[in-house]
């Protein structure tokens, strides 16, 4: 739900922290699907990185974006940062690729 347009910066940024605190909440909910993959790709042997499913993923948030009327953009450099993130995850559990 979109709070309705406000001229108090102070309240602007308490909609922001808002918006903030759900981010969280959905990187935490990544997290936990992460460390399926992390268990998935131990057990089959499986590369940290597919290059090819990132640009996919990159790909479809672009259109995603772009469809709910977000800067594609913005969306692609976010995911982009996320998946560079959570690779890192993969690799210290995983070790690198060879």
């Amino acid at each position: 739900m979109t709070p309705p347009p406000t001229t108090d910066l102070d309240e602007i940024r308490r909609h922001l922290d808002a918006v903030d605190r759900k981010l969280v909440e959905v990187l935490l909910e990544r997290s936990k699907l992460i460390e399926e993959v992390i268990d998935f790709k131990r057990a089959h042997s499986m590369a940290v990185i597919d290059r090819a499913r990132e640009d996919l993923m990159l790909d479809k948030i672009e259109k995603t974006a772009s469809s709910a009327g977000l800067d594609p953009r913005i969306a692609r450099q976010v995911l982009r940062a996320v998946i560079d993130a959570f690779t890192l995850l993969e690799v210290e559990h995983l070790g690198p690729d060879v």
